[in-house]
């Protein structure tokens, strides 16, 4: 059964050869839309196009594959249809090589195919995000190092104008941010340029020039043209017959000074009109028997109140000082913003020639690089672009709204509309641009649809309103409230008709015999009060805490209501296709931030019986095990610091008490000696060189005390020594074995998250070693950055997503989900507004706004650019708040909650029930800025009715009733158990059957139980020969070049995998050399320059190959006999192989249990038949000696899998190293 698209739906399908815009609201099937276009355009009768003509992109790897697989499930259900249409059939196994790809995925794509174009080498890989980190903060620490070597004056006046504490702190983070927002940009160096330009001239002409400050005369004449209305509004309330007549007169002149500020056009203007806009005090309006009406004497005094403190904020912001005296203090700031700017300059260039040393590009790089690709240095397309913009036939960009310029500047490069024919295909919706801390730019959208038609043409819009998730309820209640404060001038677009969620699906109708409650599917506001006096006897931190908690209990009572097995909310199961009960797994809770939210939501709902599960990205590090680890590793490191050496010797496997360490620690520091060290560590040897050799004869607790520090130095000594080589996620496998850390913490509650999160760590100390850094020590600074980063991995989860739970989720993450019933919570948690608080503002369209500190006098004030970029960053703050609640708000299906808890709410429910002086996009845009928080809005939105939301206030004492009842409860059941007489036979061991003696039998039989296959449990399933090979080595050798024999201090070659890829380019040779065909060294080279040229061979691994090192291979008599069996078909290279060998066989492993065994034989040969082992080495050695013994197990196994797969005898096994020649085992 066909789809039944809508009229617009239609349209954005078949629409073709335009550049088209397409604003989908939430809900509208904008992806099913995307497919269906994609699915029409290859599946054309008269026009067929190609799926590799398509160039698809996406913001997520996860958006991408569930784009091509929808693609090609759409491809094979047409097959279906159609089975012998071989067009058909080529798209489906297209479909997987297509271009649906990242934006990042698809430069680095480009850079791989183009990287002649640059400076790069084609062996670069894109570094780790916890790599790159290290080696920026590598670079930045060396170059302030250099800058305070060289004392200049200016560096070291901007450093004690915005060093924060009594170091330097914050001026790396500073430099660092306008390194990323000059990388926002598509040409970083000329964003720094027309930052430097602008300083030039701080002339009052020059500065009303500037887009700063047209910025900030803009907003003034916003507020004022409210002003304006809202005083036209109050005066005609006045003339009223009950209205406070005696105030006209003010309100009059109010509204003639700010018609005049409406008016403004230069800084100066502004500054005197704001000044002449004085208020005097309104005229007394007395009397009992007055016939004013009070309401509306109180809305008019309002208003003015709220623009009379309107007005004052403006003057103390922009107004503060003299003209002369704000200039002064910009002319004053810009020193030290030349200096920062050429601070950023520098890191880039630094940061830059480290990347390109090791190798490496980040994800600005792979933008910016490609760039440089597609356009010449005058700024025109180059070659490349006009290739691949002919080479797509249409470019379809999804969630468009969250691009930035970089991104704009690429896809413009790749398209054809420079040509006369447009074809770049765009969706998204701007009220869901969520993403302003990535620097997304949504006004790339709004300028698109402002300028493109509705009508056909070459630029074209088309918006999808219809919504096809959420029950009508759940749209009005969000258009309601939308409709009031989305409006233009906060949201960036104006919430019209044409905006609003219109209802487009169709849900079954609900069974005749549903209750009230079961078919109650309006939307709720549940708002507790939390002004208690209880509550205010808590210190804040606790307060804050208790407030979450009972926010959690409100929303767990009604989730208990929502899914009562025999009154619960009916929802409709797509599957069964039938209405069921609402479960668990139907409900989410939605958060503006987990981070210090989820922990008490997920413990609260715990203690009500409701499951929930919570993705968080915070609390990994402090997780105990992951800390005790972490602290383990810096002692390993370096034992001289005591937080983490007190952490390892109280940890459970060293297990030292406090009183045992304060008594170590205190004998160490009666008896220390002048100049010694008092650490913890110098406390620790100073009590074994005291207490060891005489420790059997020491008192009961000194020999516990001296056995538990001879342990820990004992493990401590050992795993030192192998930290040296091993990999640092064997090192703490090492660490688990020897500690039986990781099977205690299983123990634990919650053990199996506990292990999970040891197993990550685990995970991200191998994606470590896979960097360009090595080492325990660098390990720790990585982990260090990453904290202070706060780049936090999240902890582990070991529950099933997917179970019968509530989930728990940020309102970022949910983006592009849809639930049953939806929770948004915190409704009343203030917004954040920290980074406008800084002592340097960057705005990537006005630029850097300072303090000024003046060096004589240390006086620090804001100058007027850094208040105007404040209020710029406030405004666009509260626009990307309020685009983030419209997401909250659009994920639910069948039923939306609101939530919030406030200890001011009855104040804020009277303070917005004030005449709001509504206009015609909705409420004014001077009060939609003064929300502090969601709550805020819902309520402005409600304040004069007509928003279908149902209201229910809860008081906090009711619910801090029944949590002490609760646990008084679980107190008592705690007292009774421990309180139990031993004699008295309980009665649930009589429920058993069970005697005291029986049942304590039973507890010592499970206790004392041992699995009998314990050895099993940690063979490995699958093993690789150079597994096998490490296990019975105490250094893992890697194989290394050694042609020519250089030095290696002479080497220019810095880079460590060197050796390992020189190692592979040689087995990948002589795979695919023909041996027969070779008579001299030109031979060599011509069929190595012939595989390069055929692919079969990248131009890296050839430039790593030389001829005069494989020449000898081929004058020698191994050399000679491969040839001949070459020749005659009897030699074979690179075989694989997989084999099963038992456990005991493979070390010291009591079991008969097999193990797989797979690796890759190099070459062997047959003669009479007889098979001859041959395996290629390009390790350094002197003495062929050393080669047997490196490689003599894993040759074993080799002959053993080779007598396995070929079933012949094997005569020789021999090793070609192409240093010493042919050497025999």
């Amino acid at each position: 059964m066909g789809v039944n698209w809508t009229e617009a739906q239609r349209q954005v399908i078949e629409s073709r050869n335009r550049n088209l815009l397409v604003s989908a609201a939430a809900g509208s099937g904008k992806t099913a839309v995307l497919v269906e276009r994609i699915i029409e355009m290859i599946t054309d009768k008269e026009h067929p196009g190609d799926i590799e003509r398509l160039l698809v992109m996406t913001f997520t790897k996860a958006a991408a594959a569930e784009m091509r697989e929808r693609i090609h499930d759409a491809v094979e259900k047409k097959l279906t249809e159609d089975p012998d249409n071989e067009y058909l059939q080529q798209q489906a196994v297209l479909v997987q090589y297509a271009q649906i790809t990242t934006i990042d995925s698809f430069c680095l794509h480009l850079l791989r195919e183009h990287f002649d174009c640059l400076d790069l080498d084609p062996a670069f890989r894109v570094g780790d995000e916890g790599e790159m980190l290290l080696l920026r903060g590598d670079v930045m620490e060396e170059m302030l190092e250099d800058w305070y070597a060289k004392r200049d004056p200016q560096f070291e006046r901007f450093v004690d104008a915005f060093a924060s504490g009594k170091a330097d702190g914050g001026i790396d983070e500073y430099i660092y941010q306008v390194y990323s927002f000059s990388q926002s940009n598509p040409w970083p160096g000329e964003w720094i340029e027309q930052c430097r330009k602008e300083l030039s001239d701080t002339s009052l002409e020059a500065l009303d020039k500037t887009e700063w400050m047209r910025f900030l005369l803009e907003d003034v004449k916003n507020q004022a043209s409210e002003w304006v209305r809202e005083l036209r509004a109050a005066s005609e309330l006045c003339g009223e017959a009950d209205g406070p007549e005696p105030y006209l007169p003010m309100l009059l002149s109010d509204l003639e000074h700010a018609e005049r500020m409406a008016q403004v056009s230069g800084y100066d203007m502004f500054a005197r009109e704001a000044e002449a806009f004085t208020f005097p005090k309104l005229a007394a309006i007395r009397g009992k028997n007055s016939p004013v009406s009070p309401e509306k004497k109180e809305a008019a005094a309002e208003c003015r109140k709220r623009i009379k403190k309107a007005v004052e904020k403006i003057k103390s912001q922009f107004l503060f000082a003299s003209e002369e005296e704000i200039l002064s203090d910009l002319a004053g700031s810009g020193e030290s913003v030349m200096m920062l700017l050429s601070l950023a300059e520098e890191f880039e260039q630094r940061f830059s020639e480290k990347k390109r040393e090791r190798n490496l590009v980040d994800f600005n790089d792979l933008e910016h690089l490609a760039l440089k690709v597609l356009y010449k240095e005058n700024g025109e397309f180059s070659e490349t672009a006009d290739e691949m913009a002919r080479q797509f036939d249409e470019i379809l960009v999804d969630e468009y709204q969250d691009s930035n310029l970089v991104q704009e500047a690429l896809i413009q490069a790749i398209s054809r509309e420079r040509f006369g024919e447009p074809d770049v295909f765009m969706v998204g919706d701007v009220k869901q641009s969520i993403y302003k801390f990535r620097l997304a730019r949504p006004e790339l959208f709004l300028e698109k649809y402002q300028s493109y038609t509705k009508e056909d043409s070459l630029f074209q819009k088309i918006e999808l309103h219809q919504n096809f998730r959420s029950r009508s309820q759940v749209l009005e209640s969000a258009n309601d409230i939308f409709f009031k404060i989305m409006t233009k001038k906060l949201g960036s677009v104006t919430y019209t008709e044409e905006a609003a969620l219109h209802p487009g699906a169709q849900y079954e109708p609900l069974p005749e015999s549903a209750s009230e409650a079961e078919k109650d599917f309006s939307t709720e506001l549940l708002l507790i009060n939390t002004k208690d006096s209880i509550l205010e006897e808590l210190d804040d931190d606790s307060a804050d805490y208790t407030r979450q908690e009972l926010e959690a209990r409100m929303i767990g009572m009604r989730i208990r209501e929502l899914t009562d097995p025999d009154s619960g909310c009916l929802v409709w199961d797509k599957e069964e296709g039938a209405y069921r009960r609402a479960e668990y797994r139907d409900i989410v809770i939605l958060l503006r931030s987990v981070s210090g939210w989820a922990e008490s939501f997920v413990e609260t709902l715990g203690h009500m019986g409701i499951p929930a599960f919570a993705e968080s990205k915070t609390g990994y590090f402090t997780t105990i095990e992951v800390e005790t680890m972490l602290h383990f590793l810096a002692v390993l490191d370096n034992p001289m610091q005591d937080i983490p050496l007190a952490a390892v010797l109280k940890a459970p496997f060293f297990g030292l008490t406090d009183r045992e360490l304060a008594e170590m620690t205190a004998e160490f520091k009666n008896s220390t000696e002048k100049g010694q060290d008092r650490g913890l560590y110098g406390a620790v040897c100073a009590y074994q060189k005291v207490h060891g050799e005489e420790c059997q004869s020491q008192e009961a607790e000194e020999a516990e005390i001296c056995r538990k520090l001879d342990f820990f130095t004992a493990v401590m000594e050992e795993l030192r020594m192998q930290a040296v080589y091993l990999p640092l996620h064997e090192l703490l496998y090492r660490i688990f074995d020897q500690t039986g850390y990781y099977d205690y913490v299983s123990a634990m509650p919650s053990g199996e998250t506990r292990r999970a999160n040891l197993d990550m760590l685990v995970e991200k100390a191998a994606a470590y070693e896979a960097t360009s850094y090595r080492g325990v020590f660098h390990f720790i600074k990585y982990i260090e950055k990453l904290k202070k980063y706060n780049t936090d991995f999240g902890e582990a989860s070991a529950a099933a997503e997917g179970g019968n739970t509530v989930r728990i989720m940020s309102i970022h993450k949910s983006k592009g989900l849809e639930f049953p019933i939806v929770f948004a919570a915190a409704m009343g948690k203030q917004f954040n507004k920290q980074d406008t608080r800084g002592k340097i503002l960057i705005d990537p369209q006005f630029g850097i706004g300072t303090d000024y500190l003046d060096s004589e006098t240390r006086l620090k004030a804001p100058t007027l650019k850094k208040n105007v970029l404040k209020r710029r960053m406030d405004l666009e703050n509260l626009g990307e708040e309020l685009r983030v609640l419209y997401v909250a708000m659009t994920r639910a299906k069948e039923k939306l909650i609101l939530t919030a808890s406030d200890k001011n709410l009855e104040s804020k429910l009277e303070k917005w029930k004030e005449s709001l002086f509504e206009t015609e996009e909705g409420l004014p845009f001077t009060l939609l800025s003064l929300a502090g928080s969601y709550l805020d809005w819902i309520l402005m939105a409600m304040a004069e009715g007509g928003c279908r939301i149902r209201v229910k206030e809860t008081m906090a004492k009711e619910l801090l009733g029944q949590e002490i009842s609760r646990q008084v409860q679980q107190k008592l059941t705690k007292d009774m158990l421990l309180g139990m007489e031993d004699s008295r036979t309980t009665c649930w061991e009589e429920a058993l059957g069970l005697s005291d003696e029986g049942y304590r039998a039973q507890l010592q039989a499970l206790a004392s139980y041992q699995y009998p296959w314990k050895d099993d449990l940690r063979l490995n399933t699958k093993l690789s020969v150079s597994d096998i090979k490490k296990e019975g080595e105490e250094e893992s050798l890697e194989e290394s070049t050694f042609l020519p024999t250089i030095p290696q201090f002479l080497s220019d070659e810095t880079d460590e995998g060197q050796g390992a890829r020189s190692g592979t380019a040689y087995h990948r040779a002589m795979e695919l050399l023909e041996f027969h065909k070779i008579r001299s060294k030109e031979d060599i080279r011509e069929q190595l320059d012939r595989l390069t040229e055929e692919g079969k061979m990248t131009a890296e691994t050839r430039a790593l190959v030389r001829e005069s090192v494989i020449w000898p291979f081929f004058q020698s008599e191994l050399g000679r006999r491969m040839a001949d069996a070459q020749r005659e078909g009897r030699l074979k290279k690179e075989s694989q192989f997989v084999i099963g060998i038992p456990a005991r066989e493979i070390g010291d492993w009591d079991s008969d249990e097999l193990v797989l065994i797979q690796g890759i034989m190099d070459a062997f040969f047959e003669e009479k038949g007889e098979l001859i082992l041959v395996d290629y080495k390009t390790d350094y050695a002197e003495q062929e000696e050393t080669l047997r013994e490196r490689y003599q197990l894993q040759l074993d196994y080799y002959k053993k899998a080779l007598i396995q797969l070929e079933h012949k005898p094997v005569k020789e096994t021999l090793i070609y190293s192409f240093r010493l020649g042919e050497i025999k085992l």
